[in-house]
């Protein structure tokens, strides 16, 4: 393997704005004609142009999902939710008929909210394994071990730890998760494997919550001046529903809102460097980024303006923005050679992400 000073750019990505808003604009006109129907095949018609237009050691990369796959695991979704409420809902009132007890009534009621919770979190590892199996390069596709419901319960009960600790775990977590999510995935024949360390994490995690409870404070002082001055300049208080005061409120949110996400940048750079620096596949590569504060800062800032200022018909702008700031910041070290490699063993999932779907946007890639 070659040396870590003697890293490439991973990917060379050579997509164009103008094939990006053909296919932004037939997929939006097909979904308002559909009623949004087609919006599973309109994710399918994104990342089939995105995969196709990333290349790595002159190799393109290839995605074999379909939007029925996306819409049928969408519907298995549906009906499994349903079937949960209905079951919960039923168990309750039998439970409460026979104990005659509100609160042994309500048990399969909170029982449904957990599995809820825990459903929604194991979606995100479905939604990995389904793209990585969806996922070719050369003809090797790629695979995933382990148990969406597993990793659920872990996010659950990481995500209860950093309640208790106020947030101060959130390092940790993320590492334990990351390396959940990444050492269960493999391409063909080869596993990704990630060790990741906390404490590396810990200074900037503690400077970027500082500066967000700094900004709190500092938006809270001005609007309660603010409204402080307006009463003594006799105006009348304003109330609840005051249109006013329903502005000054999502005014509040949205500065806070974006200066957070401003602030966190720093360490959501450190993250990424981190873990992809400490990411490699079998022993053939290792992988790292360049990305910085400043390039994500820029990155951020420039991807909402565009999004408010084209009332979100920017998007594939921004998708372009992002996907060149991923092939001009990822980097490796190694060759991996297409003959060596034999294909996953993995049994890909039939359906696709339908829980992500479901509970969550899922997004558009």
């Amino acid at each position: 393997m070659n040396s870590l000073d003697e890293k490439q750019p991973l990917l060379t990505y050579d997509g164009k704005i103008g094939e990006l808003y053909g296919i932004f604009i037939k997929n939006l006109l097909l979904q308002i004609i559909t009623l949004g129907i087609y919006r599973f095949w309109a994710t399918t018609n994104t990342r089939r142009y995105i995969w196709s237009r990333m290349r790595f050691q002159g190799e393109r990369f290839e995605y074999t999902g379909t939007g029925g796959e996306l819409f049928k695991g969408f519907l298995l979704a549906i009906a499994i939710m349903f079937g949960a409420m209905v079951g919960a809902g039923v168990l309750s009132a039998i439970l409460r008929a026979i104990t005659g007890s509100t609160l042994l009534g309500a048990l399969p009621v909170i029982a449904l909210y957990f599995l809820i919770a825990v459903v929604a979190a194991g979606a995100y590892f479905s939604a990995q394994r389904y793209r990585l199996s969806r996922t070719q390069w050369c003809g090797i596709r790629g695979g995933m071990t382990g148990s969406a419901w597993g990793y659920g319960v872990h996010v659950l009960l990481y995500g209860l730890l950093c309640i208790v600790t106020l947030g101060q775990m959130i390092p940790w977590v993320s590492m334990r998760l990351a390396e959940r999510r990444i050492n269960a995935s493999s391409f063909g024949n080869l596993p990704f494997h990630f060790k990741g360390r906390a404490g590396a994490l810990y200074g900037v995690f503690v400077g970027t919550f500082i500066g967000v409870i700094v900004l709190l404070g500092v938006l809270g002082a001005i609007f309660i001046k603010s409204f402080m001055a307006l009463r003594s300049m006799g105006h009348v208080p304003l109330k609840a529903h005051d249109p006013a005061a329903l502005g000054s409120v999502f005014l509040f949110y949205v500065l806070f809102i974006v200066g957070a996400l401003l602030i966190r940048c720093f360490y959501f750079a450190l993250v990424t460097r981190h873990v992809m620096g400490n990411t490699t596949l079998g022993t053939q590569l290792r992988f790292g980024s360049s990305i910085t504060a400043g390039r994500l800062l820029g990155m951020v800032l420039g991807n909402l303006a565009i999004v408010v200022f084209t009332l979100g018909l920017g998007l594939p702008v921004v998708l372009h923005r992002v996907m060149r700031l991923a092939a001009d910041t990822l980097q490796v070290s190694g060759q991996l050679d297409p003959q060596t490699l034999a294909q996953s063993d993995q049994t890909p999932p039939r359906t696709g992400e339908g829980m992500l779907n479901l509970l969550d946007h899922g997004g558009s890639f």
